[in-house]
This record gives C-alpha cells, sequence and structure tokens, in this order.
C-alpha cells in the first residue's frame, strides 16, 4: 500500500490523514471546477485553477512508498 504524499505546511509535515483531506479537497475542487467551465463567467480564472490543480493531482498520485 502507497502512504500518502508528504506535505508540508509551513515547515509542519502532515498525517497521512491530513494528505488524504488534502487530496480529497483538491480533487473535489477540480471536479467542481471542471463542472464550472461551462459558464462563460470567470472561464479565464477557472482555467488557471483547473491547469494549477492538474499539476497537484500529478504529484500527488506519482508519490512513492515512503522508505521505514
Amino acid at each position: 500500500m502507497q502512504d500518502e504524499a508528504e506535505i508540508v505546511i509551513s515547515g509542519v509535515k502532515l498525517t497521512d490523514a491530513e494528505s488524504m483531506t488534502v487530496r480529497v479537497a483538491i480533487d473535489t475542487l477540480a471536479n467542481v471546477l471542471a463542472e464550472g467551465l461551462e459558464e462563460q463567467d470567470g472561464r479565464a480564472l477557472t482555467e488557471v485553477y483547473i491547469a494549477s490543480l492538474s499539476r497537484i493531482q500529478s504529484l500527488l498520485e506519482s508519490r512513492e512508498p515512503r522508505q521505514q
């Protein structure tokens, strides 16, 4: 089993549960934004957020098992 990505915020390393929470929140936001692309208002900003979220999701998914 792979552990969650190691995430450090202001020098504090998140637990696996906290990292999972961040991953799920990012996935959820990406889905909500993707649905909003149909609307013209804010489309450019939405596309910027989706590009950023896609990069973050790729990094979270590319994690390797931690060395013990």
